[in-house]
């Protein structure tokens, strides 16, 4: 019944239309002569044709032609025309009314053609743009399903990813969907699966069997969700078949327009290729992630076959002379032997250690337990751990007295100050100095380590941070590369920078700085953390 009165009343309202001109110049047909009333029509029609379309204007010409015979051409109230002069005007009326009419609807259904592309380019673009500049998977859908809804005013818009072989919800925005719902997932599986735009529409709650091969079938929500239409339009490229794209609007808003849901369509077209791009690059960077793994484990294997092969050959020598049947040793050599294990084992250890330091750096998962700490401490203690190493060489130790204390990981910046003396013991000669100080620069507390020996050539200041990379000087000692590596990756790690300096005279300094707490952050002296509790004055 509605769908009729749909279809009846533009013809009605073209019949009303003109009895009301006819009833505006009714009162002033005295005044008028058959051709005034025929320019009269003429313009009411061209108005009427300006807003409605072809075939209702053409009923509007033919009822005004009507019209003017039976009120305004004598004789009147009669559609009878006893002048030819009145006929052919009349006529002509008729004939310029239908062509005009025609025209006129022609020009506007072009105009209204050419805005409404104009709507779908200007929209079109605005979706593109949300998926420019994204490249990661998530951004790139939260983007899409955001965009979406903003522009079609839309109360939800989601879509879903093909995971493992089956659909998941990777970006849902607004009102909730019925995600768990029965039939709202077969019928996803359906859009994915065939590649045509489907909908549920308010309704029973039952899911209706398909119809005939080919035709999209019809769905409807579980109980409790079927007052909320949805359309579902497939994302696909030509190999292959990524997600869904879901949008709905609430009961009592206007539905998704024909012209909307080709826009839609279209645009689900375009995020395909930049969902396809993203899932790429994704893979792209696991393959890269695996060859740089691969590359790692192989440079490890390379770097530090020697040095792990060392001390396994003097503890083994060790302990076979230990072992040795029918050997007499006294205790002093007894004890030079299990010192030399001990020695070696420590050496072992560091080496495996420094190892695992460099593939946490190399892997982003560095998480420093930051705490309170006097930095004194942590410079006191690396001594200490170093004391084998730095026996040949005297140490001068500046430490500013006004220094505040941090938040750093203790056993992170212990390692860095280990690793800073042991790299410049290696390089210097027996009985030479090394500096060490701690002072305030700007916002920051800075670190530095100087020492007198075989420095490092001009432009390899950034170099030696990098894995593997050692000086090439005579005499070069023994190492792996990793350890200069390994305090880059735990400073940078707290905020803070390290960088190497060649000296005037010989040798190089290297710093590292750590960032100073705000007023409000730092706490009571007596809230800092204990290391130890022994002081370190020999140095």
């Amino acid at each position: 019944m509605l769908a009729t009165v749909h279809r009846v009343w533009p013809y009605a309202r073209s019949l009303i239309y003109v009895t009301l001109i006819t009833a505006a110049i009714f009162p002033v047909r005295h005044h008028l002569n058959v051709l005034n009333t025929a320019f009269v029509y003429l313009i009411a029609i061209v108005a009427f044709s300006l807003r409605n379309d072809i075939w209702p204007s053409m009923l509007a010409s033919v009822a005004a032609f009507v019209a003017s015979d039976f009120f305004y051409v004598p004789p009147i109230y009669r559609l009878t025309i006893e002048r030819p002069d009145h006929l052919l005007t009349l006529v002509v009326f008729l004939g310029v009314a239908i062509v005009i009419t025609r025209l006129v609807v022609q020009a506007r259904t072009r105009t209204e053609e050419e805005l409404q592309r104009g709507r779908q380019t200007a929209t079109l673009y605005d979706l593109s743009t949300a998926l420019i500049g994204e490249v990661s998977l998530d951004a790139t859908l939260l983007a899409i399903t955001s965009r979406v809804r903003e522009i079609f005013a839309l109360d939800s818009c989601a879509i879903f990813i093909v995971d493992a072989d089956h659909l998941q919800p990777r970006s849902v925005v607004g009102q909730s969907l019925p995600l768990n719902d029965p039939n709202l997932t077969a019928l996803l599986n359906w859009v994915l699966e065939t590649r045509q735009v489907a909908g549920i529409a308010p309704g029973k709650a039952q899911l209706r069997p398909p119809g005939p091969p080919g035709a999209s079938p019809r769905w409807n929500f579980a109980r409790g969700n079927r007052d909320r239409p949805l359309l579902l339009f497939p994302i696909a490229t030509s190999r292959r078949a990524l997600g869904v794209l879901v949008v709905a609007r609430r009961p009592g808003r206007p539905r998704v327009s024909i012209e909307e849901s080709r826009l839609l369509e279209t645009f689900a077209n375009q995020a395909a290729i930049a969902i396809e791009r993203s899932l790429l690059s994704e893979e792209q960077s696991r393959a890269d992630l695996l060859a740089r793994s691969d590359a790692l484990k192989s440079a490890l294997l390379s770097a530090v076959s020697h040095d792990l092969r060392t001390p396994l050959t003097s503890i083994k020598a060790a302990a076979t002379s230990l072992l040795q049947p029918g050997a007499h040793w006294t205790t002093a050599d007894r004890r030079d032997l299990l010192e030399a294990i001990n020695e070696e084992t420590d050496r072992l250890n560091r080496l495996v250690e420094s190892l695992l330091d460099l593939s946490r750096v190399e892997a982003g998962e560095l998480r420093p337990e930051l705490d309170w700490f006097d930095l004194r401490e942590a410079i006191y203690h690396a001594l200490d751990q170093s004391e084998r190493v730095l026996r040949d060489l005297r140490v001068d130790v500046s430490i500013e007295q006004a220094l505040p204390p941090l938040r750093f990981d203790f056993v992170m910046i212990g390692q860095v100050l280990t690793n800073l003396l042991e790299n410049t013991a290696k390089y210097s000669p027996p009985g030479s100095r090394i500096a060490l100080s701690a002072s305030r620069s700007g916002e920051s507390v800075e670190v530095a380590v100087q020492d007198v020996g075989a420095g490092i050539p001009a432009g390899e200041e950034e170099r030696i941070f990098d894995k593997f990379y050692r000086v090439d000087a005579p005499n070069r000692p023994l190492g792996s590369g990793i350890g200069l590596a390994i305090c880059r990756g735990f400073v940078e790690a707290h905020g803070g920078r390290i960088w190497a300096m060649r000296n005037a005279e010989r040798g190089m300094t290297v710093r590292f700085t750590l960032p100073l707490p705000s007023t409000v952050e730092a706490p009571a002296t007596d809230a800092l953390t204990t290391i130890t509790e022994t002081g370190t004055a020999g140095w």
